[in-house]
């Protein structure tokens, strides 16, 4: 075999190869914007997979928009960006080879004035844990409980990043809320925290590994 038709040979397979692994991988698209359909640039997008809990991450560019490829799943998608309220999506999204999966538009409402909860999640050797699902709910207050007062509900859902932390922009009031840090294979932990108005306040989670049989 001549050098020439060798080379074009190699070029070929090279180009077949690429094209078989772009099968094996399908894309997640979607777009962030404001209130008023203005598009979020910088927006931070984490999907976690159902199967391995293992994280992406991208920001959106200047027209809101946001791109991953990634192989056949379902997909936890979450969403956040500074000023705004983040969170994640309750519906998971499939991706499936070779074919594109567009996500509906997501608004953000701004946070204008607002109480913060943020930290991280780690194991019990204080290894961060991406993936954790760390779920909040409003809980009454002690003084709410001895009036027997009634409170909206409010809750939220946050997957960790690829560092394990997560935050909550919330209503800037006085409240308790109650955290609960979900992982795999670990049991579950929970902790309730006060914030005062336009408060910041900080926790963190050590999740122990559950004893197998």
């Amino acid at each position: 075999m001549s050098r020439r038709v060798f080379v074009s040979a190699l070029a070929v397979f090279c180009l077949l190869g690429a094209a078989v692994a772009a099968q094996k991988t399908g894309t997640l698209k979607g777009k962030i914007e404001g209130e008023k359909g203005k598009p979020i640039a910088g927006a931070q997008v984490r999907v976690m997979s159902s199967r391995d809990r293992s994280i992406k991450e991208v920001t959106t560019d200047n027209a809101g928009e946001y791109s991953f490829e990634l192989e056949p799943d379902d997909y936890t998608v979450s969403f956040d960006a500074e000023g705004y309220q983040g969170g994640t999506m309750l519906q998971m999204q499939q991706v499936e080879a070779g074919l594109e999966t567009r996500v509906k538009t997501v608004q953000l409402q701004k946070a204008s004035r607002t109480s913060l909860i943020r930290g991280a999640v780690f194991d019990a050797g204080g290894l961060s844990l991406a993936g954790a699902r760390v779920k909040l709910v409003r809980v009454p207050t002690a003084e709410e409980q001895k009036e027997r007062k009634r409170i909206d509900s409010f809750s939220r859902d946050y997957v960790t990043n690829s560092k394990g932390e997560f935050a909550f922009r919330l209503p800037s009031k006085r409240a308790r809320y109650q955290l609960t840090a979900m992982h795999g294979d670990y049991k579950s932990e929970t902790k309730t925290v006060d914030v005062e108005e336009g408060e910041a306040a900080p926790v963190a989670f050590n999740l122990e590994p559950i004893k197998k049989q």
